[in-house]
């Protein structure tokens, strides 16, 4: 099989739509001999910030000396990317390879009907376990797909579980208020396993403290038990002094952007506590070499060019907010030319009227594009979210296209900021990195 033929195959599960439940992921496990139990792992949910949790937990753990496995979604170019080792992608013939080991077990499986077919994520769920299992990772960091109590990764006994913060996504398959995706997120909370809670909303803490104490789980929160203050927030990165219950606080600097990484950096570091305390050392010189050097592109990723761009996949409103603030905060003098494309499944308006509300006469044009996957909203929707908020808006179908017409009028003053879809971000990104480095 090859890399492409197995992607094709990965792709092709999704007519089998999203299906929450565990005793399918249970069963095939089972059958690929519970890879899953093979090495310890830290499960991570939330709506926001799983993704750069991960990776400053991952940069610390390495630069411990320890082999870490990643599996995180989406990716922005490469399916590879969600199958990671010390933020390595697995090799694409590697994927191959994997897939072409799984799929017969997989289809022999399913013609049981009380296992059936794995979707897409279901079956990328069982390729991640069973590549951490065959190259004997240390430690394994899970990111949650969608929700938590139903998502497939919930199979796992991990060490420890983080659960960053929780806002609205998802509704049609979590619920339609915070105490309803609170109560599905807290799902990966289990019997005496530690968690630590990211800064949330009252009501969110008070659904997770319950499930926390319903099970026995000791469970720490940032802002409590983990202190976290910023201190400074510019392009040189976000600093801030971390404190763990009553140890003396102590100064770091994370090399990622934007006011809301300062309490995933916290999290982070409750994590490395919680596992360090159960037989995963690390100094702290691993933690500040792994926090300043902590890369996770498309999320606030500043590119200084020139021209300068900034990259972030901020695909709902909580996401809209963190980058909009951030965006003031790093970039107060700027103006912002922003193309921006969106799924047809989030709230377009709301987002557009955030971003309107928040930068105000900061945001000084909008570029509304359309994202390369069936399931885009059409610019025309988006152009209009905008228009009827008095904001000077450009419909440009195709991406590139609505990358060169910012280009083209972007001023010594004005930063090009590309957002929305990570789907959309990764398809550009490497057009604009190869803009950057002179190609045609």
């Amino acid at each position: 099989m090859t890399y492409k033929q197995a992607l094709a195959y990965i792709h092709s599960r999704n007519r089998f739509g999203i299906k929450l439940g565990l005793d399918r992921m249970r069963a095939l496990l089972e059958i690929l001999g519970a890879p899953q139990r093979k090495y310890p792992a830290i499960h991570i949910a939330g709506t926001n910030g799983k993704g750069s949790t991960t990776a400053l937990v991952g940069a610390v753990l390495k630069a411990a000396g320890y082999r870490v496995g990643a599996f995180t979604s989406p990716h922005l170019s490469s399916y590879c990317e969600r199958l990671a080792i010390n933020g390595e992608p697995i090799p694409p013939e590697r994927l191959a390879a994997l897939v072409a080991a799984v799929r017969p077990l997989v289809e022999e499986a399913a013609l049981d009907p009380l296992v059936g077919n794995p979707t897409e994520f279901e079956f990328g769920t069982l390729l991640a376990l069973k590549y951490f299992a065959e190259e004997e990772v240390d430690l394994a960091l899970i990111e949650v797909g969608m929700g938590g109590r139903l998502d497939a990764t919930n199979v796992l006994t991990p060490l420890v579980a983080g659960i960053t913060h929780i806002a609205l996504d998802h509704q049609e398959f979590l619920g339609a208020d915070l105490v309803s995706i609170a109560r599905e997120k807290a799902g990966i909370i289990k019997p005496g396993i530690p968690v630590v809670f990211g800064r949330q909303a009252t009501e969110v803490s008070t659904v997770l403290e319950e499930t926390a104490r319903s099970v026995g789980a000791p469970y720490y929160h940032v802002g409590q038990e983990i202190g976290c203050q910023p201190t400074r927030l510019d392009l040189s990165g976000t600093h801030l002094k971390l404190q763990w219950e009553d140890e003396p606080p102590f100064a770091v600097r994370v090399n990622l952007y934007g006011p809301h990484q300062a309490a995933n950096a916290a999290l982070a570091f409750g994590l490395l506590k919680l596992v360090k305390a159960q037989g995963f050392p690390w100094s702290q010189h691993h933690l500040e070499e792994g926090f300043n050097t902590v890369t996770w592109p498309g999320r606030m990723e500043y590119l200084p060019g020139p021209p300068p761009f900034l990259l972030d996949g901020a695909h709902n409103p909580d996401g809209v907010i963190n980058l909009a603030h951030g965006l003031l905060t790093l970039f107060p003098e700027h103006r912002i030319r922003l193309v921006l494309g969106v799924l047809d499944n989030r709230p377009v308006e709301m987002m557009g009227t955030l971003f309107t509300t928040i930068l105000g006469e900061n945001l000084h044009q909008v570029y509304a594009t359309t994202v390369p996957d069936a399931k885009t909203a059409p610019s025309a929707r988006l152009a209009r979210s905008f228009q009827d908020l008095g904001v000077s808006t450009m419909e440009v179908d195709n991406p590139q296209a609505a990358v060169q017409a910012a280009l083209a009028e972007l001023g010594s003053d004005e930063l090009l900021v590309v957002s929305g879809s990570l789907y959309l971000v990764g398809y550009l990104r490497p057009f604009i990195l190869n803009l950057l480095a002179g190609g045609a």
